[in-house]
């Protein structure tokens, strides 16, 4: 009995990272290459105007919080900055914090950037928008409010987008400072030796783009990451079987 137990607990441990591995992947993936929502904004300190024309000035790096947040945003927001002291003062991008959450309001966030000391600085950007519900869709982001615990259940997602408006690359979680630099390199349009130009040879991509739809599809080479814990699991079952007899 007490093998059974150990034998399902290793398989369902197996089974949840890489579920998770490959949720956070096709969560990343989505809406790449397309147009970010022009979502008319007011910024702290600044007239009001829209995404588009804030991105045209530079290409931006999108961090999506709310104030009332208890949970990740405060780390998320805390390691980007640190993460960013460390980058190149090139000015080639900006930061946009933007709150999800309808009830924040502009001087919500004035105060949220005084509160991590980045009121002052040149290259950060806070503010609000009255659309953010068409803005979550076109860049897949989902959070879901809990009347419980009064608070948003949400990922730390950062958005890179180009001076065209497009979105080039998202980032899923508190991320370090290499996952940044292919960031700021993809909203530059600079190219990265880590992507390859997509072609019907590319049998072993995790994901495949149709630039017909503007989608991704799983690739090969997913199955092929999730195979070991599909091996794993499956030799687990088959000893659990033959201890059995």
């Amino acid at each position: 009995m007490l093998k059974n137990i150990v034998f399902a607990i290793i398989a369902t441990c197996f089974w949840s990272i890489a579920n998770a591995q490959t949720t956070a992947a096709l969560k990343e993936e989505t809406n790449i290459y397309e147009k970010i929502y022009n979502a008319p904004l007011k910024i702290v300190g600044e007239q009001p105007l829209t995404l588009h024309e804030r991105c045209s000035r530079k290409p931006l790096l999108l961090a999506l919080v709310f104030t009332r947040c208890s949970g990740v945003c405060n780390p998320f927001l805390l390691q980007l900055k640190e993460n960013l002291k460390f980058k190149e003062k090139g000015k080639s991008f900006d930061v946009l914090v933007l709150s999800f959450d309808p009830w924040d309001s502009k001087n919500d966030m004035q105060l949220l950037a005084q509160r991590y000391q980045l009121e002052n600085d040149k290259q950060w950007f806070f503010g609000v928008t009255e659309d953010i519900e068409a803005l979550n869709k076109s860049i897949g982001f989902q959070p879901v409010w809990d009347s419980v615990s009064k608070q948003f259940d949400h990922d730390a997602l950062l958005v890179g987008i180009n001076s065209e408006g497009y979105i080039t690359k998202k980032l899923i979680g508190i991320r370090q400072g290499h996952d940044l630099d292919f960031l700021i390199a993809s909203v530059n349009n600079v190219f990265s030796p880590t992507y390859r130009i997509a072609n019907k040879n590319m049998l072993l991509s995790c994901f495949n783009y149709d630039p017909i739809t503007g989608k991704n599809k799983l690739g090969f080479g997913l199955l092929l990451i999730a195979l070991p814990a599909v091996l794993t699991v499956v030799l687990l079952i088959s000893i659990n079987f033959y201890v059995r007899r």
